[in-house]
């Protein structure tokens, strides 16, 4: 099985084994937050078995040596176990997850590759160009937009999942410059123990950071919880290795570059459609020497808005700006005495240079001032503690609610300032609007998670409840609406999740004709076969 420093990934669920909310958490959870949703535990069903799947025969059969007929000088793993062609059925999104944990649905890739080097990934696109065969490159398997999803269609001879994991480690740092060549297979524990071991650190810590990759945070252009201060993942690449079918790319190691277009921005954000990112040059961070954080209380989501607006337009960025809207802070703190009703602001700062004390001091008066102007009040300690232990195990606790009949999901974007407020209240009625058709339990949370002078990401969580054989159906309608209304306000289909198989509908939409034709002709010469990724960006078979 695959397994990362003994920990075994669950096929069916979040994360790995063992840490998943146990019996009695389960219990409270039933007791406590379940009632809002209208949870009993005769609701729950456990999830179909492995054995239980119906797995069709793979179409690329591995010889009695264990190796694939016409792969030539294959130095990796290959595997088509019924763990690992599960394992790889799927992202990790709630609809994924409804489809992996009711066994219903599902497309299973033939195969499953771990490519021992960049040598291995040549090989397997040149055989798979060869025999019109698709390949879908992965890392960690966290994609919540279907990003990684074997669905080809008929118009491929097989599927080969390209699992990354094998190609990890730290290549090299050079100290001088802060930065390192990191392997793209790298998990995020992995990268941040090694640069910390050397005084150093990355400080990209999206809600996945356990169990996804630096290539799949390349690849998906994604947003970590420090990113308000050290930006998303783009602003921390300095150059990049990526194989395509017609060969190796690779940019210059330098800072910045006038000399034409960006060669690597063509590949971050590009979700394994026009070649496999096998490593990275990544700019680094100092660890934070320490840290301080404090929430503020506001009376409601357009105060909090308020503040945080002044805070990023003054010029100061802390590391962890959060704002939970009146309804989330409510799900957040429940139970929990002494947090007053109100939106809820996590405002934290780090030092991090020996000089860096007296900035950051002068960062933390101006930013609490501004909270206070804005009819912010300081809340204890403990409110923003508990916050932050909550934050990695949420995606665990979705499983638990699916088993329960409860859908559970997000929806992020990205739109400016004077549009944020409107934009929340039209997605909060496009949602509710929606989820009348399927649920009496209906609930929409959002919070805002990154903050630039000129605008935020707006974070939304839906619930509801719909009938058990509808909670796939359900679950896509209401995210569509979600889609819709962005797209109707102007706001971007996502900030930091990647677009996937779930927004190709919508791509052309958000970015234009000439955009598509663009990425069309840029696919086509990097891909001609059109085997990396299809379905992504274009319906598959349609590049």
């Amino acid at each position: 099985m695959s397994s990362w420093a003994g920990k075994v990934r669950h096929w069916n669920g979040w994360g790995y084994a063992g840490e998943e909310p146990g019996p009695e958490a389960v219990e409270r959870w039933r007791r406590s937050l379940g009632v809002l949703a209208g949870v009993r535990a005769e609701d729950y069903r456990s999830p179909v078995p492995l054995d239980g799947l119906r797995l069709p025969p793979a179409r690329l059969e591995l010889d009695g040596a264990g190796c694939l007929p016409g792969l030539q000088g294959f130095r990796g793993r290959l595997a088509a176990t019924p763990y690992e062609r599960a394992l790889h059925a799927a992202g990790r999104s709630t609809g994924d997850l409804i489809r992996l944990r009711t066994g219903t649905n599902l497309r299973f890739p033939d195969l499953v590759a771990y490519p021992a080097d960049e040598e291995d990934v040549l090989r397997l696109l040149e055989y798979a160009a060869a025999r019109q065969v698709a390949l879908i490159p992965t890392g960690g398997g966290s994609s919540v937009v279907g990003g990684i999803e074997p669905d080809v269609r008929a118009s491929y001879n097989g599927v080969i999942n390209v699992d990354l994991r094998d190609l990890r480690g730290v290549v090299a740092i050079d100290r001088a410059s802060r930065r390192a060549r990191v392997r793209a297979g790298t998990l995020g524990p992995d990268l941040e123990e090694t640069l910390r071991s050397e005084g150093l650190a990355f400080r990209h810590y999206p809600q996945s950071y356990a169990c996804s990759t630096v290539g799949g945070w390349i690849a998906a252009r994604a947003g970590g919880h420090f990113a308000t201060l050290y930006g998303k993942i783009e602003t921390a690449v300095e150059s990049l290795r990526v194989v395509t079918p017609r060969g190796r790319v690779e940019t210059r190691e330098v800072p910045q570059s006038a000399s034409g277009p960006d060669g690597k921005a063509w590949f971050i954000g590009s979700e394994g459609a026009l070649g496999v990112i096998t490593e990275a040059v990544l700019r680094l961070q100092v660890p934070p020497a320490r840290k301080r954080a404090t929430g503020f209380r506001f009376a409601g989501f357009a105060e909090g808005l308020e503040a945080v607006r002044r805070i990023v337009q003054a010029g100061i960025y802390p590391p962890v700006l959060r704002l939970l809207d009146e309804y989330e802070a409510m799900v957040a703190f429940w139970g929990r005495a002494g947090m007053e009703p109100g939106a809820f602001l996590h405002l934290g700062f780090e030092v991090t240079e020996p000089d860096g004390e007296r900035a950051v001091t002068v960062a933390w008066e101006e930013a609490t001032r501004l909270c206070r102007a804005a009819g912010g009040r300081e809340v204890p300690p403990a409110g923003v503690q508990a916050w932050r232990e909550g934050f990695v195990q949420q995606p665990y606790w979705r499983d638990v609610m699916i088993d329960h009949g409860l859908v559970v999901d997000t929806l992020e974007t990205a739109t400016a300032w004077s549009r944020a407020a409107a934009l929340r209240e039209a997605v909060r009625e496009a949602l509710f609007r929606r989820m009348e058709r399927w649920s009496a339990v209906a609930m929409v949370l959002c919070r805002v998670t990154h903050a630039y002078p000129d605008g935020c990401s707006l974070y939304f969580t839906f619930v509801l409840k719909p009938p058990r054989d509808a909670m796939w159906a359900a679950w896509r309608d209401v995210q569509q609406a979600g889609f819709e209304a962005f797209l109707a306000h102007g706001a971007t289909l996502s900030h930091h999740h990647g677009t996937g198989r779930d927004f190709a509908p919508f791509f052309e939409r958000e970015h234009g004709p000439g955009h598509v034709a663009a990425l069309r002709a840029l696919k086509a010469a990097l891909d001609p076969a059109g085997v990396l990724n299809p379905g992504v960006f274009f319906p598959a078979g349609a590049a």
